[in-house]
């Protein structure tokens, strides 16, 4: 006769019986694994800004948000098997944190893809299969549980690096530089016991170190030369979707090119989110979440370009003004006001959110329509998040901070004039819209502005 299955459909009593990890083994590496999620969080805010192609900002800031969620999960089951629990505040090896500082100090894209993707990740994925397989499946189900939702989202990691790597390293000389730097951080790896701090250690000698100096983050937001615009700050899809008397279809349009331009978000929120101080670790979580949505919503605009066959690398001036605003003219604080306080602005039924999710439904745009339903659903969240870490952390009412934000916002446009003169301003939208529509544009021709008229309204 069929047997129910035992224990829950976990394991067989004959693996439930079988020795594993003990609890202090356990705690040791994922002591670990929690350093290594943080670091690698803070790289990929770091990394953001400075980096030029698009296609590594897209995957940083998932990344970073994936890093920032399980050093989450980690944190909760140490908390769980031990009291007091481990600091979780501090490196847990100095040599581990070595290697850190030096892939940290890779020089260009190709060493950043090539110490995280080429080495330290894969490695860590390495371990974190070890662990699985060696952990108890019964006793310490909580651990394997988290482990294997780890396991399945690194995997995909992974997978993008080594295709990213592909993609940079396809010269001989590419392949050399890279294959240099791998042995480089390799080394540093082994010497602090690989990932989980058991591996034989090296006799032979470390490498000079390249992070003989603090680090110095970057936070100027660039563009790869494919943005042919991007120092052009008329952006006329600011005004197109607000103003009276435009067609649907041309609001749309206009709709999903602010949704492409939405890259700057995540770069200023970089910033924002690196150089906070003595945060609680969900501020990371709820943080890095909009960082990843912010990014997803201008991948929204660039999935509705290439469905259309636009260049919208070459076609729209993709600039990075707000972040450069944001990032180079106030303080970390300001530059949350200034985000509160668009987002509070998107929420009005007049012109917000949910005014542009009706306008991409009278043009009869189904895609356009669902970017802007879940873009719509992403803002609400993000005001939550924004009341809980930004209005907290100021220390004052939530109408003040909104002030704060929308003064900010305006003095800090004048910043862009500093680098007007590295491309011309010019007003791009009629051609854009011949070309796409393949009609005269109905908005006015003398309106273009290198402001954004959502904060200059006010909430």
């Amino acid at each position: 006769m069929p047997q129910i299955p035992p224990l829950a459909g976990l394991c067989t009593y004959e693996e439930a019986a079988r020795i594993g990890l003990d609890v202090d083994s356990t705690v040791a590496r994922l002591v670990r694994y929690a350093w290594i999620a943080k670091r690698l969080m803070e790289t990929a805010l770091y990394w953001l800004n400075p980096t030029p192609e698009w296609e590594v900002k897209e995957a940083l800031s998932l990344h970073a948000y994936l890093d920032a969620e399980h050093a989450a999960l980690i944190r909760a089951r140490v908390a769980e098997m031990r009291n007091p629990p481990p600091r979780l505040d501090v490196p847990p090896d100095a040599a581990l944190d070595a290697c850190l500082d030096e892939i940290l100090a890779a020089e260009d894209t190709l060493e950043k893809i090539a110490g995280v993707y080429g080495v330290l990740r894969p490695a860590l994925l390495a371990a974190l299969r070890e662990h699985y397989a060696a952990a108890n499946p019964l006793v310490d189900h909580p651990t394997r549980r988290v482990l294997r939702l780890l396991i399945l989202e690194q995997e995909d990691i992974v997978a993008w690096g080594e295709a990213a790597l592909a993609a940079l390293t396809d010269t001989p000389e590419a392949q050399a530089r890279a294959g240099a730097w791998i042995a480089h951080v390799q080394a540093y790896l082994a010497a602090a016991g690989g990932v989980s701090g058991v591996e034989p250690l090296p006799e032979a000698a470390l490498p000079p170190s390249r992070a003989r100096r603090p680090f110095q983050p970057d936070f100027f937001p660039r563009r790869d030369e494919r943005f042919t615009g991007q120092w052009n700050f008329v952006f006329p899809p600011h005004e197109v979707a607000r103003t009276d008397g435009i067609p649907a279809d041309e609001k749309t349009l206009a709709l999903m090119c602010k949704r492409t331009l939405e890259m700057d978000v995540p770069e200023a929120m970089a910033r924002i989110i690196a150089e906070a101080e003595r945060q609680p670790w969900q501020y990371y979580v709820d943080m890095c979440r909009q960082l990843w949505d912010e990014a997803r919503h201008a991948m929204m605009g660039a999935v509705y370009f290439e469905r259309l066959g636009v260049d919208w690398r070459r076609e729209i001036p993709l600039h990075p003004g707000f972040a450069i605003r944001l990032n180079t003219a106030l303080s970390p604080l300001e530059a949350h006001a200034v985000l509160y306080t668009i987002e509070q602005s998107l929420m009005r039924a007049t012109d917000g959110k949910k005014y542009e999710w009706r306008i991409a439904g009278e043009a009869a745009d189904p895609l356009a329509r669902l970017f802007q339903d879940y873009d719509w659903a992403d803002e609400v969240l993000h005001v939550h998040t924004g009341r809980k870490w930004g209005v907290a952390a100021a220390g004052i009412s939530r109408e003040q901070f909104i002030a704060l934000g929308q003064k900010c916002a305006v003095e800090s446009e004048q910043v862009l004039a500093q680098y007007a003169d590295r491309g011309e301003q010019v007003n791009w939208w009629p051609a854009f819209v011949r070309r796409v529509l393949g009609k005269e544009s109905a908005m006015p021709t003398d309106t273009a502005s290198t402001t954004d008229p959502v904060y200059r309204k006010g909430y």
